[in-house]
């Protein structure tokens, strides 16, 4: 199955005012911060659309390709007692908004 390829996520400090004190610069608070990842690729590559047939493919993976009508998930899940996923009851697809 293909799967996104992201970089390494940067470690960071954010420096914001105590809310108990905000007008003293000395009782500020610096807050680690992680940077999110960025998108590098996907892979296996995913194959050329063609008509008729549908990828099942993650949905982080198909709303990455919105235009992409072909890549499909798993939607509306059925789970069992231990809330493992057993079943779903249909495929979603992310569609371009007009």
């Amino acid at each position: 199955m293909p799967r996104l390829l992201l970089s390494e996520p940067s470690r960071q400090a954010l420096t914001v005012a105590d809310p108990a004190r905000p007008d003293n610069p000395d009782a500020a608070v610096a807050l680690p911060l992680v940077v999110g990842a960025t998108w590098q690729g996907i892979d296996p590559p995913l194959p050329d659309a063609r008509p008729g047939v549908l990828y099942v493919t993650s949905r982080v993976v198909a709303e990455h390709y919105p235009d992409r009508t072909d890549l499909v998930w798993p939607d509306d899940l059925v789970r069992d007692a231990d809330g493992q996923v057993v079943a779903a009851r249909r495929l979603a697809c992310a569609r371009r908004r007009a």
